[in-house]
């Protein structure tokens, strides 16, 4: 029998983090009926527009990218003080910095003088001093050193210090807003109960490894479905994923704006039948999604621990182009023998199978899409759950009522 969820169903009650052995048991349950899967109640359709409508793209910018907290990084890329991270993805130039009380401050990456680019490069260091003229701030953000300064007389260094962004962090996770502001985001109120099984992979504790990125010819809107089903993983990844993970067999848990998909591995088929005593002790995974547009996925490794993986799909100018940046961390848990590079190595092929496999389908439909006949809409199964929802949620947010 299969699992029907209500994709349009929103937590009221804080919910209880669920254990992998939650998970597990639902998937060797689908596997037990025959390969079934979560799904919504109905089929969804929309309309081409939302792929590629230039003043739909506009308004998703302004509104999700500009407005709403953005994951930027993990907490140990500014491990320690005076560590820095550049982040301009969702607009604005960005720099992230630790301050010596280690707390995470954020600022326009923009120097109070003639407004050039402060950080070009992410060393340690205890002072930001611009490539222009020498102008130097702190980790606080105050102007401290100013070059020539009988020739600024008259000026307030305070009104120069460097222009704050809203920025937050918690569990692991740093956190902005894509414009000034004092503001400090509450990422735990954010993330809502998707929190806690965030924090059920000690994100805070995750080492850094490789960031790669890649430019698509599609929306991002198009690039983002491709993570949240594993419908076509039996036809598009035949060689690649879908050897080793059932297709259209799949976990939907909705938390409010976010979700998790879990993809089941073939070897769960053999705990079908077989007593819980008797399974293997998994650490705990999934592919989670924060609004509006990251993928936080946590997967076992060969040897024991997790590779935790993050994928961010962000807008560009056009509306038939998007960025997504690609990073791998290696998990608290993972035992001291394993190399960095087999986490590497696992994030290499990963973003080798997105960029020729998914992102090639992207490209194309997109493609199509721009050239759609009146009438034509994309529909969503409802093994499509988290489409379905994500879609649903960008559109109450735009205050738009789909076509």
């Amino acid at each position: 029998m299969t699992t029907v969820i209500d994709a349009t169903r929103r937590p009221r009650t804080p919910r209880k983090p669920d254990t992998m052995r939650d998970l597990e048991r639902r998937m060797v349950a689908h596997l037990a009926g025959g390969g079934t899967t979560d799904m919504a109640n109905a089929p969804m359709s929309v309309s081409p527009t939302e792929y590629t409508d230039p003043a739909r793209l506009e308004a998703e910018r302004r509104e999700l990218f500009g407005k709403l907290p953005i994951l930027a990084c993990l907490s140990r890329d500014l491990a320690e003080p005076g560590d820095m991270f550049t982040f301009e993805e969702a607009g604005p130039a960005i720099v992230i910095v630790r301050g010596q009380d280690r707390k995470a401050r954020a600022f326009l990456n923009m120097c109070t003088h003639r407004a050039s680019r402060l950080v070009l490069d992410c060393t340690r260091r205890k002072l930001m001093v611009c490539p222009f003229h020498a102008w130097s701030f702190d980790l606080e953000g105050r102007l401290v050193g100013l070059p020539g300064e009988p020739c600024f007389d008259g000026m307030d260094r305070d009104e120069r210090s460097l222009v704050r962004v809203p920025v937050g962090e918690w569990g692991g996770m740093i956190f902005v807003k894509a414009h000034a502001g004092d503001e400090e985001i509450d990422v735990e109120a954010w993330l809502g109960d998707m929190g806690p099984q965030l924090l059920a992979l000690d994100l805070a504790n995750a080492k850094p490894l490789k960031l790669d990125s890649s430019e698509t010819q599609a929306n991002w809107k198009y690039c983002l479905d491709t993570y949240g089903e594993a419908y076509h993983f039996s036809t598009l990844h035949q060689t690649t994923f879908g050897t080793s993970s059932r297709s259209n067999v799949a976990l939907y848990d909705n938390f409010g704006l976010h979700y998790r998909v879990g993809f089941t591995h073939n070897s769960y088929q053999d705990l079908v039948g077989k007593d819980e005593g008797e399974w293997p002790d998994t650490p705990y995974g999934g592919s989670h999604f924060i609004f509006p547009n990251s993928i936080v996925y946590g997967a076992p490794m060969e040897g024991g621990g997790s590779m935790i993986g993050m994928y961010r799909v962000y807008p560009t100018d056009d509306v038939d182009r998007c960025r997504t940046l690609f990073t791998v961390h290696r998990a608290s848990n993972v035992p001291p023998e394993t190399p960095d590079q087999a986490f590497i190595d696992a994030h290499d092929y990963i973003y080798q199978v997105v960029n020729t496999e998914d992102y090639s389908v992207s490209k194309e439909g997109q493609r199509n899409l721009m050239n759609a006949p009146p009438g034509f809409r994309v529909v969503f199964g409802k093994n499509e759950a988290a489409l379905q929802d994500v879609h649903r949620n960008i559109n109450r947010i735009l205050g738009v009522q789909p076509e």
